[in-house]
């Protein structure tokens, strides 16, 4: 299937590799259906690619790039809703926030994207009585900053 999208032209999306939201994304959650768009696999940025509405896409990380010891508590109901069997079928992505200033760019630890790879279905969970902040900063001890984030670290059912 293609699409028209805003940033990058006219795009073919693989069928099997399309994410289907639980909920969609805050403030989005008309929009059901997205992909990862890989620019370049030196780079730790994503983008989650609406397939729905080809002018929305948000910038995404794998969470345990930014913060290796990351380990939320996924509420019961969202994961019955994701219908995780094990969690090495999850991957926890967090949208980013770009400043100007390339040293103040955050991720929303607070809210992250819980993908269930295997089954590809997703939701946006907002973290209930969490220490984990809205605007962590990317660049503070983590794998991007150490230069070991890669693509590796995104399942092979999720990379393009």
């Amino acid at each position: 299937m293609k699409i028209s999208t805003t940033r990058f032209g006219d795009i073919s999306i693989d069928e099997s590799k399309v994410i289907r939201m639980r909920g969609g994304m805050l403030g989005f959650e008309h929009l059901k259906r997205y992909e990862i768009f890989i620019q370049s696999e030196k780079i730790p940025f994503w983008w989650f690619q609406s397939v729905d509405d080809g002018s929305v896409a948000f910038v995404v990380i794998n969470s345990l790039a930014v913060k290796q010891d990351y380990e939320p508590v996924i509420p019961a109901a969202e994961v019955k809703l994701l219908e995780i069997g094990s969690p090495e079928d999850v991957v926890l992505l967090s949208v980013v926030t770009i400043r100007s200033d390339p040293f103040k760019v955050t991720a929303n630890l607070r809210a992250p994207i819980v993908v269930n790879a295997k089954k590809m279905l997703a939701q946006q969970v907002v973290l209930v009585d969490s220490d984990y902040p809205v605007q962590y900063p990317v660049t503070e001890n983590s794998a991007v900053s150490k230069g070991k984030a890669k693509t590796e670290i995104l399942p092979s059912a999720l990379a393009l």
